[in-house]
Parts: C-alpha cells; structure tokens; sequence
C-alpha cells in the first residue's frame, strides 16, 4: 500500500512527501524548502530516486564516491539515484535550498541533457537559483488532495526540469538535436512566413543562435539563410508574375518588400531582369 501524502510546514523547513505518482515518464516524489542548521548532516544511505537541490544561500559540503564537493549559493546539486552520499552544512553559513526529489523513465536523460549525471553531480546555475524557487514553492502551495493538483504539479516538475536544460545549454551553445534537423524545421518555417520574418526570427523561433544557423545551412544547402530567404520571396514573386495580372508593387508587398524600388533591385540581381521584363518574357 503506497504511502499517504503529507504536507509539513515548520520553521525553516516546508515538505510536500510521498506525492502520489503521475507518469511513468517523470513523476515526483518529494519537494521542498530548508534552512539548515549549522553543520547539518544527512547521510542518504542508497536513494532510489534522483534529489535535485537548488542553493538559494550559504554553503556546504557533498561527498560522493569519495569525492568532496564544496558548494554555495547558486549551486545546483544532484543526488543521484542507486549512490550513497553525505552532505554536511557549513558551520558559519549553513545553507538554504529548495529541492525536487523525482523519478520516471525519462528522468536521466532529462538530467543528461542539463549535464547533470553521478560523474557530474554540481553545476553552478547560469540563472539565478531564484529562478526556479516559485515552481518548487508553487507545488508545495498545491498540497491539498485533487486530482488535479496531482498532474499540476508534475507540470511544475516539467517546468523546472526544461528551464533547467534550456538555461545550461544556452551557455555551452550545445544542441539536443542534429543540425539537419535544424535546417529542415527552418525551411518549414521559411515556407509558412516567409513574407515578414528576418534571420534572427528564424533562428529565435528554432531555439539556437544566429551563427550556428548560418554554419549549418552553408553546410546543407551551401547557401547563407539571409540569401535562402531572398531567393525563396524571389520565387514566389516569379510565380505570380508569370500567373496573374497582379501589379508589381502589389506583388512586391505580397513577397514582403516595402517598397516596389527595393523589389527591382533585389529581383534584377536574382534573374538578370526587371520583373516588368520578366512578364513580358
């Protein structure tokens, strides 16, 4: 028979334990706040789930397999599931975390993907831990028993988890997926809002930086994005100048140039002809 819920909130301590499983995929287990006291230990035999700890203020000690990790504020440490471990509170400036106790199918490659892992247990946070305090405080708040707090709350998981992975990888600039990848799910965009969109869109819209979609187009199609885009309106114009009747600078707004002057230029340095020429050829 699982455990019943219980929701505890003391000085320095607040703790939602024994949270009804959600998915298979990922699912909380315990979540909560602490002020520890000066040289608080805990001695975590061989966790079966995976404990993720988020240092809001001062510093402590972590050991695992016999590694000595010092951390501090803005710290995140995991403790992994199947490894036995200690930590220990600083004596002059214990430290403050929220934590998120979870497992599930997907838990360590969602860890993997935040670098996270029993080889790689510290990171210090690109974001400020704070970030994810109101996610973590949010789950606490919903401790009453519903169902629907049931699946709120791994929602919170959710956000914690991809906030997580977004911010680390931003800052080592690596990607989950293939560059091919990339550069296809930017084409489908180019086809859909081609009229109004410019590089940086493109490349804000995928989730990766401007220089790495030109490397891997240029790779790919052997061809920069900025001109890709050009061609692609280009062609589009092309198209209705041979198959409508519609004026030239109407056909330039519909491509997505302001102004038909601009539309010549770029349309002449394309074809080797004014659009005007064009249609009539």
């Amino acid at each position: 028979m699982p455990k019943q819920t219980t929701y505890k909130n003391i000085a320095g301590f607040r703790c939602l334990r024994n949270i009804t499983k959600q998915t298979n995929d990922l699912y909380l287990v315990h979540c909560g706040q602490q002020q520890c006291p000066p040289g608080y230990t805990y001695d975590h035999k061989i966790p079966n789930e995976y404990h993720l700890h988020f240092v809001l203020n001062g510093k402590g000690i972590l050991l695992i397999n016999d590694v000595t990790y010092h951390i501090k504020k803005n710290d995140i440490f995991l403790i992994p599931k199947g490894v036995p471990i200690q930590y220990f509170a600083d004596e002059r400036e214990p430290w403050e975390y929220v934590w998120v106790t979870f497992d599930g199918a997907m838990a360590e490659s969602y860890l993997n993907h935040a670098h996270l892992d029993a080889a790689h247990p510290v990171i210090t946070s690109t974001l400020a831990v704070t970030t994810y305090t109101p996610f973590i405080r949010s789950i606490l708040d919903t401790n009453k028993l519903t169902y629907a707090n049931e699946i709120r709350r791994v929602g919170y998981l959710y956000e914690i988890l991809s906030t997580l992975i977004e911010a680390q990888n931003a800052q080592s600039e690596k990607y989950d997926y293939p560059s091919e990848t990339y550069v296809d799910y930017a084409l489908q965009y180019i086809k859909s809002n081609y009229r109004d969109i410019k590089v940086n869109d493109i490349a804000n819209y995928i989730g990766i930086n401007r220089s790495y979609l030109t490397a891997i187009f240029k790779k790919k199609l052997d061809v920069s994005p900025q001109k890709y885009l050009v061609s692609y309106r280009l062609q589009k114009a092309a198209k209705l100048l041979k198959s409508t009747d519609m004026a030239i600078a109407d056909i330039a707004t519909e491509v997505g140039y302001v102004d038909s002057i601009s539309f010549s230029k770029m349309f002449k340095q394309e074809y080797d002809m004014s659009p005007k020429a064009y249609r009539e050829a």
